[in-house]
């Protein structure tokens, strides 16, 4: 659809296929940033494929669950690395307050999927060179994504299969 602006057609940019990869607890500068896409999305600038915790601490994941439910999408899919680490611990409590206080299907870390079958599940379905990852946090699910073998989503191994669908990590 093209828009008409001042008597010009302008046409719409396609928003930024973006997989959100975050360590959600030691801090809370993640949902300022969770916020942030959260709003470029409103505004159709971007579309949310997944949100993925590559912290194994037990808020991360309901975390997750609590501001896409706040921000109106509960249906984005929720990954966390698998394994106990890393494991860095939200010694504020912030997480669990917000936990305690708001609405949310994912209650524990187990209700979420392992992280690499998610990115993987994701990318398979993508166009070629167009997903952004933006990480927040520890590279340890990009370094299992990059040393993970074919599966049922894709015959490439992980490494082939960023390079044909990841047009740009931001960190």
């Amino acid at each position: 659809a093209l828009m008409i602006f001042f008597g010009a057609y302008i046409s719409p940019k396609k928003p930024v296929a973006i997989i959100f990869d975050t360590d959600i607890a030691p801090d809370y500068d993640d949902v300022g940033a969770m916020a942030l896409l959260h709003a470029f999305a409103d505004m159709g600038e971007a579309k949310i494929l997944a949100t993925i915790s590559c912290n194994a601490f037990e808020t991360t994941a309901p975390t997750l669950s609590v501001l896409n439910t706040y921000f109106n999408r509960p249906e984005i899919p929720i990954g966390i690395v698998q394994g106990n680490f890393p494991n860095k611990d939200c010694s504020q409590q912030w997480a669990q307050a917000i936990i305690a206080s708001y609405p949310h299907a994912i209650t524990s870390n187990s209700m979420a999927t392992d992280a690499v079958t998610l990115y993987r599940k994701i990318l398979a379905a993508q166009p070629d060179n167009s997903v952004t990852i933006v990480s927040v946090g520890f590279f340890t699910n990009l370094a299992n994504l990059l040393g993970s073998s074919a599966d049922s989503y894709s015959p490439l191994d992980g490494t082939t299969l960023v390079k044909k669908k990841v047009k740009k990590l931001v960190s």
